[in-house]
């Protein structure tokens, strides 16, 4: 799926589409607010954030660590096992 023209509706990322995306396919590991480790593949990046394909059960708004990139980052949007992160500045 090319995600660079995929809409996602979301009222609290409404710059969604300020920063261009570059593809990438890595693995990494994320964690949750309650310290469980999931694998997940990021497929693409931006100025203030990342796409990822996870099995973790995340919900819009979670806080998530992300080992490498290494940041924390914020739940912004959700499609089955696809998930958009935002940097927490």
């Amino acid at each position: 799926m090319d995600t660079s023209n995929y809409h996602f509706n979301s009222d609290s990322y409404d710059d969604a589409r300020f920063w261009p995306r570059m593809m990438c396919d890595f693995v990494t590991e994320l964690h949750d607010a309650a310290g469980n480790k999931y694998i997940c593949n990021v497929v693409d990046m931006s100025g203030n954030g990342f796409g990822i394909i996870t099995d973790a059960k995340l919900m819009r708004g979670d806080l998530v660590n992300v080992v490498e990139p290494m940041t924390k980052a914020r739940v912004v949007w959700i499609d089955k096992d696809r998930a958009g992160l935002a940097e927490c500045k």
